[in-house]
């Protein structure tokens, strides 16, 4: 008990002290695993490779980025729309662009997402709502990133470990049973369930059942949702994923890496799955890094190749977070207010109040 209490308490506290903690764990963990790196593969020969890199690849790789992260917007819209959200898709794409430039140069992604959730709720605080659009939105990438990402595997000639195709399209259509039935019937459930455990609760905690009932009344919303709105959303997902892997097929190009677009969508997949665990930081750095350089050199790419791309997913990331920060500087001003940063009462205050109470 004594072993675990430490542990529940880095993992779990939301104190300052833990929340520093946390963030200095990751920033040591980015830190040796560039020094290892490095140790690894000679730094002259990285920087070689992207000296060498064609010009018109690596502009026509940067541009798919950014056409990448435009139809993620083009994605939530539809979702939005049927919480009530009424956001044009420029509007999502600039608090898009502004949780990039938060989630690339802060150790944690917790402050972007609470950006993207507080703007999206606004006007009219509609907290449960955005919760339950962003979660569906998160939900489907997951959901496609898996889903091409073992399906390209399944196409491309690695063999590092075996798929049973029966066993994925079990999966995809377990996915979509499941959601099927979170939609249409956990709404129900839950008021089912408390109706019976609410006269036993204690004041205090009668509140927050109210809370979980309006998010699970906006998860029912979904479905309803027009076929055509959620045509538009997997149809933009995908695109987006696909114009993602796209610019990491030509980056690598770039460099001299042959690479086909089917194995790189794998590798993306895996790559995009890793950098989101908990110990990765600021939009997965060092992770990817590692990753890139592990799998590509299964294939037959050197490593100082392998990693000079893996920089320029860097860079990429690092140029569409800088737009980010241009939006964000035009939303501060046009808005009168200072950036929602921790520690900014925007947030922990009357924001943080509003969530709560919703």
């Amino acid at each position: 008990m004594q072993l675990t209490q430490p542990v529940r308490w880095f993992f779990h506290s939301t104190t300052i002290k833990a929340q520093r903690t946390r963030s200095a764990v990751k920033l040591a963990i980015v830190v040796a695993l560039f020094v290892i790196l490095f140790w690894i593969v000679p730094v002259e020969q990285v920087l070689q490779a992207l000296l060498n890199a064609d010009p018109a690849l690596l502009v026509a790789g940067m541009i798919l980025g950014f056409v990448s992260t435009a139809l993620t917007a083009v994605e939530i819209r539809p979702l939005a729309k049927n919480q009530g959200l009424h956001h044009g898709v420029l509007s999502i794409l600039a608090i898009n662009l502004s949780v990039k430039f938060y989630n690339q140069f802060l150790p944690t992604s917790l402050v972007g997402s609470g950006i993207r959730w507080y703007r999206l709720s606004q006007p009219g605080n509609k907290v449960a709502e955005s919760l339950a659009a962003l979660a569906f939105f998160r939900m489907l990438e997951t959901f496609l990133t898996i889903t091409i990402g073992l399906g390209f595997y399944l196409f491309s000639d690695q063999t590092i470990f075996q798929i049973n195709i029966g066993w994925l399209i079990l999966m995809i259509l377990g996915i979509i049973v499941a959601w099927i039935l979170i939609t249409r019937y956990s709404l129900p459930l839950y008021r089912w369930f408390t109706s019976r455990i609410t006269p036993h609760l204690p004041a205090y905690a009668r509140p927050f059942t109210k809370r979980v009932d309006k998010f699970f009344t906006a998860v029912s919303a979904f479905a309803g949702m027009p076929a055509l709105d959620l045509l538009l959303a997997v149809l933009a997902g995908v695109a987006s994923t696909l114009a993602g892997i796209a610019s990491g097929t030509v980056l690598a190009q770039s460099l001299g890496i042959r690479i086909s677009f089917v194995e790189m969508g794998w590798v993306l997949a895996l790559v995009t799955l890793l950098t989101q665990l908990p110990f990765a930081a600021a939009g997965g750095l060092g992770v990817r890094e590692v990753t890139i350089v592990a799998l590509l050199t299964t294939m037959g790419v050197s490593a100082d190749l392998a990693l000079a791309l893996s920089l320029l997913l860097l860079v990429r990331g690092v140029l569409i977070a800088m737009a980010g920060g241009v939006t964000e500087v035009i939303w501060v001003l046009s808005h009168g207010r200072t950036p929602l940063v921790p520690g900014n009462p925007q947030i922990n205050g009357k924001g943080a109040n509003q969530m709560e109470e919703s």
